[in-house]
C-alpha cells in the first residue's frame, strides 16, 4: 500500500505506514494525514529542485565505503570520519581508544530543497554486516518512510520538508542492541535552498576565489574582504583570519582541511564577521590538541586549551556562522573566547560579543575536549546538528537561546554544562532540542542533560529554563547539579517537557563499556554551600512522569541538603 504519514504536533512521535508495518518517526507539522506520492513520480517531481553536496576527488579517507545514498535521483557525496590512531602516549589518553577498538564512524550526506519538493532518498548499504533485520530511522524533521527491503539493506524515506535530519540504523552485526546503536552512523542533513545568508558573488570586488589544486595564498587573503572557497578538496590548515577579511564562505561541494580562527585581538574590534556555506571544513590533519603556536604541527603534552586549534573561533561583534559542516576537531570545536579567556567578564571584549548560529554541522568527534558550540551573550543557536565529545552547549553567558538543535551526544561531557567554574549569569533559554543518542557509559561528574560542574568559586545562575527536550533511546542520567565544594547559587532554573525514553537501570550501566564511571547516582540533585532552586514539570522517563513520591525510584534521584526542588 502507499506510505502515509500521520503528524501529530512539534518534536512528536509519528508514524508512517508502510505496507502494514508501523515506522516510527519523528514529525514537526501539524495534524493531518496526507498520501505518499508514489516513487517514481516523487523522484520525477524532485528532479531539478534538489541540490546535493558533492565533492570531485574526495579522498579515501573522507568517503564512505559503507553507504550510498540517491536524493531525488542525483547522488550526493556520503561523507566519512572516523577514529585517527592515538597520537598521544598512554591508554585511552585521549578518550578515543574505546572508539578505536570498536572501529566507530560517521557517514553523511548533505542536500537542499524548496519546500513543496519532497524528494525521496534512498539509503543502501552496501557493505553488509550480517544478516539486515531491520531498517530504524530517528530523527528531527518531517519524513516518511516510503519502504524498506531488508534484503537488499535499501530503504527509502520521503522527506517532506527541509530542516530534516535524520539518522539511518541498520540493524545488523555493526548494531549495538544494549546502547540502540548504529557504529556505524548514516546521517542525512535535508536543509532548505533558501539559506539565512545568502552566498557572496565570486566576481564582487577584493574576493579571493580559491580552486581546488593551488596552494592556498596567505597575501591574497590579507588583501581581500571575502575569501571563497570553491567546490573541491583544499588545503588550509590553521588560518588565523587577518583584520581585512570580512567573509569566508565554502561553496556547496567544498572539502577544506583547516581551521578558521577570527579571535584575534585585533580583530575583537571589528563587527560582523561571517562564516557560511555548505562546504565541510576538517580538521583531519591536525592531531589531538594540535598547538596553534607552530600551526597546528605539534601537539601539547598537556591540556593546553589556550593555545590549541580550534577548527572555528568567532571573535567580532553581531558574527554570522551558518550551514558548515565541521569534522574531525583536534579540540574544541567551535569557540568565540580569544584564548587568554575562557568566558565573557565584565569589562572584557566579549562581554559585548553576541551574534547567530544556525543550520551549522558538528560531527566526528572522537577525543576528550570535542566541545561543540559555546552559547555566547546574546547569540541564537538553532536548527544545528551537534555531535560533541564533551560538552555539546557552554551555557557561560547571559542572554542566550538554543533552540530546534538536533545532538548525537558521545561517551563524555554534558549536553547543557554550566560549570567547570563559578559564574553568575541569567536569562538563557533552550527550547525543542532532540537527542537522537546518548552514548554515555556511565555517571561521571560532569555528564547530563543538564550538569553543574563543581570547581570552586562562587556566583548565581538564575532564569535558566530547559523546555521541550526530547532523548531518545537509553540514558544514564538527565540531572546533575550540586554546590557541595563551590558556592554557586541556582535560583529560577527550571526543567520543563522533558521526555526520556529509558534511563538505564543501575545493572545495565555495569554492564556498559566506555569511559563511564559507575560511582554517582543517575540523578543528583545536591545542595550545601549556596541556594539550589530547581523546578522539573512534566519530565517523563518511559512514559511515566517523574514526582516527588517516585523522583528516587523511577526517576533515579539522588537528593541531600535541603533544596528548593519542586517536581510538577
Amino acid at each position: 500500500m502507499a506510505a502515509m504519514t500521520r503528524r501529530l504536533g512539534a518534536l512528536t512521535l509519528g508514524v508512517a505506514v508502510v505496507g502494514g508495518l508501523a515506522v516510527a518517526g519523528v514529525t514537526t507539522a501539524n495534524a493531518e494525514q496526507q498520501e505518499a506520492l508514489p516513487v517514481p513520480a516523487a523522484a520525477a517531481a524532485a528532479a531539478g529542485q534538489v541540490g546535493v553536496a558533492n565533492t570531485p576527488a574526495l579522498p579515501a579517507s573522507a568517503k564512505s565505503s559503507i553507504y550510498a545514498v540517491q536524493v531525488g535521483g542525483k547522488t550526493p557525496s556520503v561523507y566519512r570520519s572516523a577514529p585517527k590512531p592515538r597520537t598521544c602516549p598512554s591508554t585511552n589518553c585521549d578518550g578515543g581508544d574505546h572508539a578505536r577498538a570498536e572501529n566507530r564512524s560517521f557517514s553523511w550526506s548533505s542536500f537542499w530543497f524548496a519546500d513543496g519538493t519532497r524528494p525521496v532518498v534512498t539509503v543502501t548499504r552496501t557493505a553488509a554486516a550480517g544478516p539486515v533485520t531491520d531498517i530504524k530511522v530517528r530523527g528531527t524533521g518531517d519524513f516518511t518512510v516510503v519502504s524498506r527491503n531488508l534484503a537488499q539493506r535499501k530503504i527509502e524515506i520521503r522527506v517532506n520538508k527541509p530542516k530534516a535530519k535524520l539518522s539511518v540504523e541498520f540493524i545488523d552485526n555493526r548494531y549495538d542492541t544494549l546502547r540502540q546503536l548504529p557504529l556505524d552512523g548514516m546521517l542525512l542533513f535535508a536543509d532548505d535552498t533558501e539559506t539565512a545568508v545568502p552566498a557572496p558573488s565570486r566576481t564582487a570586488p577584493n574576493t579571493y576565489v580559491v580552486k581546488p589544486g593551488q596552494s592556498f595564498d596567505r597575501t591574497k587573503a590579507a588583501a581581500a574582504t571575502t575569501v571563497f572557497f570553491t567546490r573541491g578538496v583544499h588545503d588550509l590548515g590553521y588560518w588565523a583570519v587577518p583584520d581585512s577579511v570580512q567573509r569566508v564562505h565554502l561553496a556547496n561541494g567544498a572539502y577544506v582541511r583547516g581551521a578558521v580562527d577570527s579571535a584575534t585581538v585585533s580583530k575583537s574590534t571589528q563587527e560582523g564577521f561571517t562564516l557560511t556555506g555548505r562546504g565541510v571544513l576538517s580538521g583531519e590533519q591536525f592531531n589531538w590538541r594540535a598547538d596553534k603556536r607552530t600551526g597546528g604541527a605539534t601537539s601539547c603534552s598537556y591540556d593546553c586549551w589556550e593555545h590549541t586549534v580550534k577548527m572555528v573561533q568567532l571573535g567580532t561583534n553581531k558574527f554570522r556562522f551558518h550551514d558548515v559542516t565541521v569534522v574531525n576537531a583536534p579540540h574544541w570545536v567551535v569557540t568565540g573566547h580569544r584564548d587568554n579567556e575562557i568566558t565573557a567578564k565584565p569589562g572584557d571584549d566579549e562581554s559585548r560579543f553576541t551574534g547567530t548560529v544556525s543550520d551549522v554541522k558538528v560531527l566526528g568527534n572522537w577525543g576528550w575536549n570535542g566541545d561543540g558550540i559555546p552559547a555566547m551573550t546574546g547569540t541564537t543557536i538553532s536548527d544545528s546538528f551537534v555531535s560533541a565529545f564533551d560538552d555539546a552547549f557552554k551555557l557561560y553567558s547571559s542572554n542566550a537561546t538554543i533552540k530546534n538543535n538536533t545532538l548525537w551526544q558521545m561517551d563524555n561531557g554534558a549536553v547543557f554544562q554550566l560549570g567547570w567554574f563559578a559564574k553568575t549569569i541569567s536569562n538563557i533559554t533552550a527550547t525543542n532540542n532532540t537527542l537522537l543518542h546518548a552514548e554515555w557509559t556511565g555517571t561521571n561528574s560532569n555528564w547530563g542533560l543538564l550538569n553543574y560542574q563543581e570547581a570552586g568559586g562562587s556566583g548565581t545562575i538564575s532564569n535558566l529554563t530547559i523546555d521541550g527536550t526530547r532523548i531518545m533511546g537509553p540514558t544514564t542520567r538527565v540531572v546533575a547539579l550540586s554546590n557541595t565544594s563551590a558556592s554557586q547559587a541556582f535560583r529560577g532554573v527550571k526543567l520543563t517537557d522533558t521526555t526520556v525514553d529509558k534511563l538505564y537501570t543501575v545493572a545495565e550501566i555495569n554492564q556498559l563499556r566506555g569511559n563511564g564511571a559507575k560511582d554517582l547516582p543517575r540523578n543528583l540533585v545536591r545542595q550545601s554551600k549556596a541556594p539550589l532552586e530547581l523546578t522539573i514539570t512534566n519530565l517523563k522517563i518511559g512514559g511515566t512522569t517523574i514526582t516527588a513520591g517516585n523522583a528516587t525510584s523511577t526517576g533515579g534521584f539522588d537528593i541531600t541538603g535541603s533544596p528548593n526542588l519542586t517536581f510538577n
